[in-house]
Order: C-alpha cells, then structure tokens, then sequence
C-alpha cells in the first residue's frame, strides 16, 4: 500500500518520538501548518534549512524524505 504524503509524514514523526509542537518550533512554523501536513491540507515548502532540520527531526535522509514527498514509500498491508 502506498502512504500519501501526510500518513507517511505522522508515521515518521511518531517514530521519532517528536510531537507536532516540536517539529513547529524547530521549523519555526506553526503548530497549525503541521496538523495541516498530517490532514494532507497541505505540504511543506521548505527552504535548504528546513528540509535539512526536518530530515534530523525525523531523524531520516534526504533521500528518505523526497520518496515520502514524491508519495512513493509503500508498506506491506
């Protein structure tokens, strides 16, 4: 099953035991835009300095967080 971009984005950050709150603060977004992400309302539009911060937060590569972007990471049912 493929995960869109928002379930792949909670799957990340609950495996990374951070809360919506702490990923806002390090990105300097607020908590809102987050939920948003995880709702698929929206995706992030991150600059340089973000996406690497998020890849840390997340505690994931770069590569790792195009494919969730690109919706292209699958899990086994």
């Amino acid at each position: 099953m493929k995960l869109s971009f928002a379930q792949w984005f909670k799957l990340r950050r609950d495996l990374a035991d951070v809360t919506q709150a702490q990923v806002a603060k390090v990105l300097n977004v607020r908590p809102q835009t987050v939920s948003n992400w995880e709702k698929g309302v929206s995706k992030p539009s991150l600059n340089p300095e973000q996406t690497l911060k998020l890849c840390s937060i997340l505690k994931i590569s770069l590569e790792d967080l195009v494919k969730g972007f690109r919706g292209e990471v699958s899990i086994d049912d």
